[in-house]
């Protein structure tokens, strides 16, 4: 039961994760669809 929860994923990164979600967004605005703005006006991106 010493097994890693996630071992078995491959790292990815922020670009791949980009990448992807551009193209579920089949078009839509990457920007204006999921990146807002909190109440201190900073940038809150859809992941981290």
């Amino acid at each position: 039961m010493s097994k890693k929860l996630f071992e078995e994923f491959s790292d990815v990164s922020s670009k791949e994760w980009k990448q992807k979600i551009q193209a579920d967004l089949k078009g839509a605005d990457y920007n204006d669809t999921l990146i807002w703005k909190s109440n201190e006006g900073i940038d809150v991106k859809p992941f981290y």
